[in-house]
């Protein structure tokens, strides 16, 4: 009987062949970096060729009042967060390769102090971002144009979906295009800190944390992990794209999980979300000490996973149920 589902399960897949492979084969991995002065530099991390977006991180300070800072890990200006101008020919190097650069905002609060207490703060935010990392004009970074913003926030609900909706009305006043992404943890009911953010539908990637929480990441298996994509397949729509977040290595914290688990039980049933885009890694520190973008690359980027007979009923429910529903896979 399992055989006979696995055969059904293959067969329907293959139907959606066309539309699925020109989405997988657009998928990738980003790797945030920034958080370790013994990670390799930013033009090191471009070379291995294994990622499509790099996010700098964080712009750890801003609002209530404070000059905006920044922390890189030491990487530049010894962490003062006055300026990082170095990273401008290495930033440019990447985009020349084709690999996009953001820059991540929020951060861990150990070492962060971030705040927005109205909209018309949030505008002052918005302004300062994009005269500074987004416009071209000279800035803490030099003159660059980067890719994309992200939300990486750990505090309060207030005023981030004002921020979004800030930056999003600043990205038809350049030519250079921009994207919104945000990291939000795995928990879908509420969504911690960055739930209204969400709901404005404005993210063109959403990077889920599948770590840190026991209830929907890999320390209570494949199913927690996978119901909870579930939830946030629905709640992200297409074209936005929809990425697994995870640890490169077990000393990241809860929730890593081992490549060929990755690779047999959950990249097969992720890829069947018409928005999948990838995984995303953290960090680049943990990755090129254990090397885990270098175990999945193929397997993220390409359509062709191996679908294990362990998934076959998930598998099945899911085509199903998109059949049901008359969604394109």
């Amino acid at each position: 009987m399992a055989s006979q589902r696995l055969t059904l399960i293959i067969f329907l897949l293959s139907l959606f062949k066309l539309s699925s492979s020109s989405l997988n084969n657009a998928a990738g991995i980003t790797v945030y970096w920034g958080q370790n002065s013994e990670e390799s530099d930013l033009l090191s991390t471009c070379e291995t060729g294994n990622y499509k977006i790099v996010i700098l991180a964080f712009l750890n300070q801003f609002g209530g009042g404070k000059t905006p800072a920044w922390d890189f890990g030491g990487h530049c200006d010894k962490g003062s967060g006055k300026k990082c101008t170095e990273l401008e020919s290495q930033i440019k190097y990447c985009q020349k390769k084709r690999i996009k650069v953001f820059l991540s905002i929020g951060g861990n609060l150990g070492n962060s102090d971030y705040s927005l207490n109205s909209p018309e703060e949030a505008k002052e935010v918005a302004k300062y971002i994009f005269n500074n990392f987004l416009s071209g004009k000279y800035g803490p970074l030099g003159s660059v144009k980067l890719d994309g913003i992200d939300f990486f926030i750990q505090k309060t609900e207030d005023y981030w979906d004002n921020l979004v909706k800030e930056l999003d009305s600043l990205r038809p006043t350049i030519s250079h295009p921009f994207s919104l992404s945000a990291a939000p943890s795995c928990l879908t009911y509420p969504i911690p800190f960055l739930g209204k953010a969400i709901a404005t539908k404005l993210f063109d990637y959403v990077f889920v944390r599948f770590y840190d929480k026991s209830s929907c990441s890999y320390v209570s298996g494949t199913n927690a992990l996978l119901d909870s994509w579930d939830k946030w397949v629905d709640l992200v729509a297409s074209p936005n794209l929809l990425f697994v977040g995870l640890p490169a290595s077990p000393d990241a914290g809860e929730g890593y999980i081992p490549p060929e688990i990755l690779i047999g039980e959950v990249l097969p049933y992720a890829k069947l979300a018409s928005n999948y885009g990838g995984v995303m890694l953290w960090d680049r520190y943990r990755d090129a000490k254990t090397r885990y973008s270098d175990k999945i690359l193929f397997d993220v980027t390409k359509s062709n996973v191996p679908v294990s007979e362990a998934l076959s009923d998930k598998i099945y429910l899911c085509v199903s149920k998109a059949l049901n529903r008359g969604l394109d896979y």
